[in-house]
């Protein structure tokens, strides 16, 4: 039933519907909580998470930990596979079945993440229905409080649908 709304809803105001996915996602996430990260924005197949400048997040020389730095992209990556499914997401088990990170340079300040999912998203949406399950990349960049590029995440999602009840 709610997946039929969330179909509705996403013709009419696709903004509710990302609304109510980031809200379900950092209410199942206290990990994501813990680190201060949010979801700032989620659209089809693509997500914005940012984290901020904290103490407690930094690493031995001063700057964003690595594996804070890991945690945001992760989420952001799962931000975007989720609304580029969110009219099935409801029926849809995710998980993240392989992630590589690149870093390039130390984050000052607070961080943002931006991620999209590669591919056609009709296309790997055909592919879930044929196949009942589904890998794809997910690309993330991740940016400094000055704007630079301070390291590169690729996360593959495995999508597969849940099995009825019985």
């Amino acid at each position: 039933m709610k997946s039929l709304l969330f179909k509705i809803l996403l013709f009419v105001r696709p903004s509710i519907v990302y609304q109510q996915i980031a809200q379900h996602m950092m209410s199942s996430l206290p990990f994501a909580q813990l680190l201060g990260i949010r979801i700032d924005a989620i659209g089809p197949g693509t997500a914005e998470t940012s984290m901020p400048d904290d103490a407690k997040l930094h690493n031995h020389i001063g700057t964003q930990h690595a594996g804070a730095l890991f945690t945001l992209a992760e989420t952001a990556s799962g931000a975007a596979m989720a609304g580029g499914f969110a009219e099935l997401i409801m029926q849809l088990r995710p998980l993240a079945k392989q992630a590589t990170i690149r870093y390039q340079k130390v984050a000052q300040g607070g961080t943002l993440a931006r991620a999209k999912v590669e591919g056609d998203l009709a296309a790997l949406k055909a592919q879930l229905h044929a196949e009942r399950k589904l890998a794809f990349p997910v690309q993330v960049d991740i940016f400094d409080s000055a704007g630079v590029q301070v390291c590169q995440m690729q996360v593959d999602w495995h999508l597969s649908f849940k099995e009825p009840k019985a």
